[in-house]
């Protein structure tokens, strides 16, 4: 788990967001230009949108700074280094079973997908996109991300979940990424859509599965899944939020 930090967060969490484009040398953006049309080669399927990236976070405030930026500056980090950190939202489905014991749901990556393809995470995830105007994201804003990113990747409805805001993990150095980990609590397990290029599989873990999986097999589990499961193993009520 080395570079992964956990910044608990005080409660539902606020966005604010930057517009101001950062400046670049002329340099640097013909070096994103060539990266990009080389990953793009490779995979069809890459989008240059709109997305955030994470600055920073100030509990008091309990929220979090982020800047509207292309996705293609996140995704040439490999071989053209920014400095910048994809802000993201991962949601923690868990579901009460049949026996008492809770369970939380695993995602499999693609194997084409840019980072840690073919390993075992916490899921939906993804980026979070900027407001279409304001400079603003509010907690129902957040939890309609989650809810695309559950509707995309897995086929599943989240409006029947009650959504509690966990903590910020920061993958750094070599991910450079940040992600707002939601616990989405289910009133049932759910069935999932199977397989897309980006998860090529779902299965459920009890919270001991899960960090005994890690501590046996480390490298089919990603590094921030890793953390998060070791930080809610340290605080047993917390899935019950």
């Amino acid at each position: 788990m080395t570079g992964c930090r956990i910044e608990p967060v005080t409660g539902p969490l606020t966005v604010r967001v930057l517009r101001e484009p950062v400046p670049r040398t002329p340099e640097q953006a013909r070096a994103i230009d060539d990266a990009w049309g080389a990953l793009c080669a490779a995979n069809p399927r890459y989008f240059n949108g709109r997305i955030l990236s994470f600055e920073s976070y100030d509990p008091a405030a309990g929220a979090a700074t982020a800047r509207d930026e292309e996705y293609r500056a996140h995704a040439v980090k490999r071989t053209v280094d920014l400095g910048l950190s994809f802000f993201g939202i991962t949601g923690i489905l868990c579901v009460r079973g049949d026996d008492g014991r809770d369970r939380v749901m695993l995602a499999r990556r693609g194997d084409s997908v840019h980072d840690y393809p073919g390993m075992w995470e916490f899921g939906p995830c993804g980026g979070i996109d900027p407001p279409g105007s304001g400079d603003r994201l509010t907690p129902d804003d957040l939890a309609a991300e989650l809810t695309r990113e559950a509707a995309e990747e897995l086929g599943l409805d989240l409006s029947g979940a009650t959504l509690t805001h966990l903590a910020l993990v920061h993958d750094t150095p070599d991910i450079g990424s940040t992600d707002l980990m939601v616990l989405a609590r289910l009133p049932s397990m759910p069935e999932t859509d199977g397989v897309n290029w980006e998860v090529s599989g779902t299965r459920w873990a009890t919270l001991n599965e899960l960090t005994a999986w890690c501590e046996r097999r480390p490298g089919e589990v990603i590094p921030t899944t890793r953390a998060m499961a070791a930080w809610l193993a340290s605080r047993p009520h917390t899935l019950r939020a």
